[in-house]
């Protein structure tokens, strides 16, 4: 979206019906998931979590005989919360978390490559679906809050001071520079999070050069990693198109970012363009513009 773009207001479902209101930003699927009228009245049946994401996406939910034949994910993810098969057992809130990480685990396959995915670092998740879900640096808290619970993270020790600052009633995500000069990347190995191998390359590739970048990246063995290449694939589908690639300035508050996209870019077209796909997001707005020119 270009930094005159008109903004649409959208209703804000998080709170009760008196608190909703109006928010500049559209509703995250962590915010729509809600419990339905059964759950919450404790009239839920276990066969009803039976139902796979990915088929109620597409529109081709199994009938409710057949759903008992197999467990899904959703299934498997009460099991774990309960230890047993009792489903009456399950609060309200235990059915939206679960419901809400299959929503998680959902959208992290839509933002990688099926033929090398693997799997991330909560940390690391949790930037991702940070960028993905908001699009900007800047958002309330209690929706990062909400999305820290997702990826199973404590939002104040695991990423306040360590990925994003909060201030107010706001989180602010940092950009790898920022972490950077206050000293806040992990290990560039990935070993801590893979975010911070990431952070560290961006980071080299802007204070330096590329070849600096580059040389980072074969030191510690990135290239041959395949969370790190799942992480950069998902990295570059939600950070800020720089204004090089996009033809139009970001928003000023993403401009750091923006520059993290534009080095991780020019990385994986220096040296991982055979293993990293390019961003979906990069050749949709490639093609607007060759339309419209």
């Amino acid at each position: 979206m270009g930094a005159n773009a008109p903004m649409k207001a959208y209703r804000n479902l998080s709170g009760s019906p008196g608190e909703r209101t109006l928010s500049m930003s559209p509703p995250t699927i962590y915010e729509l998931c809600r419990p339905r009228a059964d759950v919450l009245e404790g009239r839920i049946r276990d066969e009803d979590f039976a139902a796979d994401l990915s088929q109620v996406k597409r529109g081709q939910p199994k009938p409710i005989g057949e759903r008992t034949k197999k467990r899904s994910r959703a299934q498997l993810n009460l099991d774990e919360l309960l230890g047993e098969d009792d489903y009456y057992a399950v609060s309200p809130e235990d059915a939206l978390d679960a419901a809400r990480r299959e929503g998680k685990a959902w959208r992290m396959e839509q933002l990688t490559s099926g033929s090398r995915r693997a799997q991330l670092d909560p940390l690391t998740e949790w930037f991702v679906l940070a960028w993905d879900a908001f699009e900007v640096p800047q958002f309330p808290y209690d929706e990062a809050l909400r999305l820290a619970r997702v990826v199973g993270l404590d939002l104040d020790k695991d990423v306040v001071g360590v990925l994003a600052e909060k201030k107010a009633s706001d989180l602010i995500l940092w950009d790898s520079s920022t972490r950077a000069t206050m000293g806040k990347l992990g290990p560039p190995d990935g070993t801590s999070a893979w975010i911070d191998a990431i952070h560290h390359c961006a980071h080299r590739a802007r204070s330096i050069d590329l070849n600096a970048a580059k040389q980072l990246l074969d030191g510690n063995g990135l290239a041959n990693s395949p969370v790190f290449l799942t992480t950069l694939e998902a990295v570059l589908e939600v950070l800020p198109l720089s204004a090089r690639y996009s033809g139009f300035d970001p928003v000023k508050a993403a401009a750091p970012a923006a520059s993290d996209f534009e080095a991780l870019e020019n990385l994986r077209r220096l040296a991982l363009a055979e293993q990293v796909p390019a961003p979906k997001q990069l050749e949709l707005v490639l093609a607007e513009l060759a339309e419209a020119s």
